[in-house]
């Protein structure tokens, strides 16, 4: 027979708590993952992100509007690009407002209503900027294409011409 010792076995019997600090550590953890949640869904934090993308999609329209991509639908556009400029502007201001005092800025934080209204906005700020981009990119290749397709066509009738 074989005998265990009894502190192996004294050490087997023992369940080790969860430590504090690690417990601690999760907690603060938590704490700090929902805080940063918060912050970045806030109507704060999106108003800033949506008049940033505002003003790319105007340094947009402006570059294509100089580059003469936007004559077709150039009105189109531009009242589309007006009409969201309103938006971010009444936006932006309900934000500052919120800002004033602290008590307005914490009922300001959790407002789901403001943040998808932000967020529709910003949506449709994309959108537009992208629209503008593409047109740009479709007009740039147009360009582009034509000199290349005429000297495409030439080599090849010179391939043609030697046969």
């Amino acid at each position: 027979m074989s005998t265990i010792p009894e502190t192996s076995l004294s050490i087997l019997s023992q369940s080790n708590p969860p430590s504090t600090t690690w417990t601690f550590t999760g907690i603060l953890l938590a704490i700090s993952a929902a805080t940063a949640a918060v912050y970045y869904a806030s109507p704060t934090h999106l108003t800033r992100v949506l008049v940033s993308a505002l003003a790319d999609t105007e340094k947009a329209y402006f570059a294509a509007a100089e580059n003469g991509v936007l004559c077709v639908s150039t009105a189109d556009v531009a009242e589309r690009l007006s009409i969201l400029q309103l938006k971010v502007s009444a936006l932006r201001e309900a934000s500052l407002r919120s800002s004033i005092s602290l008590l307005f800025t914490l009922c300001d934080t959790f407002n789901v209503r403001r943040s998808f209204a932000v967020l529709r906005c910003l949506g449709e700020v994309r959108e537009l900027g992208t629209h503008i981009e593409i047109s740009n990119e479709t007009q740039l290749r147009e360009i582009n294409s034509h000199p290349l397709s005429d000297r495409t066509t030439i080599s090849l009738r010179r391939r043609g011409s030697r046969v």
